[in-house]
Parts: structure tokens; C-alpha cells; sequence
């Protein structure tokens, strides 16, 4: 009995480890671009162009990214296609007159059903892989199900009534490098540790991580779409593995020579032992 309750405990921490660590970006870049925030701010946005505005401004705590690194957090731009009954939003950081780094993207699509899914997923290099939010069911939330997924329908979303208006222009966005928006505040990034502590504000039960997509065209319309910048990928911020054992020490990743003894007192065998000189006896 008391072995089953331990080892039903052990695969609780082992479960709530491993949701932990998938919460995590896998870069800083990751970390200064909340996700689970724009889900928030585009439910509360008018339009597409208030959106763009609320997740650039410094008060939502949204935006700490400077992947180019002049001292100046990033301007992100909201860029849209359209293919039938699907929306791809994707963000965008501008970084130069050439060059833009994308975010994440912003999948909408109607099903057959009439409902609307949305879905944020980030980009790969900068979130990792399958790194993916939606709306998550609470109270007046209209869950659907469909022949190939559940997800929580968005289709009294303002923005979504608006993008699916009939006879809508695609949005452009008006934002460029230079000069930037007369809206958009000028500022520095928050330093990691204050931005980390800062972090909590947009998680909450009304936004979850999904293993899975719901959109049908999302990713293709995507694949061929897609824009990286080498000057951001030099600067995304790569973070070390976590560290689970008992050692609070640096990881080292470059090899180094052991020469230290093993547990039972004797050398290392990668240590080189010189056998020992022997006088020789005089005739």
C-alpha cells in the first residue's frame, strides 16, 4: 500500500515537472514576448489595429524584446492572409529598413460547424517546438467539438466579427522601421530578472498550452511565408538546461581533462598513468 501511494506521488512530481518545463520558452527571446498576453489583448482589441497597438504598448507588459540589440525594445507588426475561412495573423519584429524577425503566429478559423477556433503558436526557434496557446474554457465560454478537435470558440470576439465581415479589406499595417509610430513609446528593455518576476501577470485559467492544432490551413499557409532574421538569431538568448540534481555549480559544456580520483580511491582512468621507474641493479 505504501509502495503504490510513493509511487503515485513520484509520478506526480514527474508529470508536474515536465508541464513545468514545457511552460518555458526555449530562449530569453521567448521570454520577452508573452504569448499567453496576446490571447488576452486581442480578446479586449477592437480591431486589428488596436491590437497592434496594445501589444506594443509599455503598460501591458507584453513586449520586452530588442533582438537587435540598439538598446531600444522592438516595434512588433501585425501582418495578415487570408485563404477562405482562415486567418493567419502573423507577429512580427521590425528590426532594420531589411530585415524582420517573425514572433509567433495567430491562427483563426472557421469550421463547419460555424464555430471559430484561435489558436497562438510560437516560432520554433524562439519558443521551440509545438509551443502553442488558446483560450481555455471557463465560466460563459462556448466549448465546441468538432469530428477532429475541442476548443473554446471565439466567434463573439470583436476582433473575429470584425475580420470575418463580409466584404472587409485585409488589414495593412502602417508600421516601418523608421520613423516608428508616434504611439509607440521609445524605452529600453527591463532587465531579465525584473521582466521574470513581472512574468505571471498574463497566466491565468483563461488561457492553456495545446499539443495540438485546430486550424486545417494554418501551417500551410505559414510554411512558405515564414521570415528570419540572422542579426536576431545571434541574439534569441538560448537558456541552459534546467538543473535537477543536488549540485548548485555552473554546467560547463566544454570538455575539460579529469583528473580528479574516482569514488574508490583509485585514478581516473581517462587520467594517463606513468608506470614507475626501476633502478636498475648494479653488476
Amino acid at each position: 500500500m505504501n509502495n503504490t501511494i510513493i509511487a503515485t506521488l513520484f509520478l506526480l512530481f514527474i508529470n508536474c515537472f515536465v508541464f513545468a518545463q514545457e511552460q518555458t520558452p526555449a530562449t530569453e527571446a521567448g521570454e520577452d514576448f508573452d504569448l499567453y498576453g496576446v490571447i488576452g489583448l486581442f480578446e479586449d482589441a477592437e480591431d486589428l489595429e488596436d491590437f497592434e497597438k496594445r501589444i506594443n504598448q509599455e503598460e501591458n507588459e507584453i513586449n520586452n524584446l530588442d533582438l537587435n540589440k540598439d538598446d531600444e525594445i522592438d516595434v512588433v507588426k501585425v501582418v495578415e492572409y487570408v485563404e477562405g475561412g482562415t486567418h493567419l495573423l502573423v507577429l512580427q519584429a521590425v528590426l532594420s529598413e531589411t530585415e524582420v524577425q517573425d514572433i509567433a503566429t495567430i491562427e483563426i478559423e472557421k469550421h463547419s460547424e460555424g464555430e471559430i477556433s484561435l489558436q497562438v503558436i510560437g516560432d520554433p526557434d524562439i519558443y521551440g517546438a509545438d509551443y502553442i496557446v488558446e483560450p481555455a474554457k471557463v465560466e460563459g465560454s462556448i466549448k465546441t467539438y468538432s469530428p477532429t478537435a475541442v476548443f473554446v470558440s471565439v466567434a463573439l470576439w470583436r476582433p473575429v466579427v470584425v475580420i470575418f465581415r463580409p466584404g472587409r479589406v485585409i488589414f495593412v499595417s502602417a508600421i516601418v522601421f523608421r520613423p516608428i509610430p508616434p504611439w509607440f513609446l521609445v524605452r529600453r528593455p527591463i532587465g531579465r530578472s525584473t521582466w521574470r518576476a513581472r512574468g505571471g501577470r498574463w497566466h491565468s485559467p483563461r488561457v492553456s498550452r495545446s499539443r495540438s492544432r485546430h486550424s486545417k490551413r494554418g501551417r500551410n499557409m505559414y510554411s512558405s511565408r515564414r521570415k528570419t532574421s540572422p542579426t536576431a538569431k545571434k541574439n534569441y538568448g538560448s537558456k541552459p538546461a534546467p538543473n535537477t540534481g543536488p549540485s548548485k555549480g555552473p554546467v560547463t559544456t566544454s570538455p575539460t581533462k579529469n583528473t580528479s580520483p574516482n569514488k574508490t580511491g583509485a585514478p581516473n582512468q581517462k587520467q594517463k598513468q606513468n608506470p614507475p621507474t626501476q633502478k636498475k641493479k648494479k653488476n
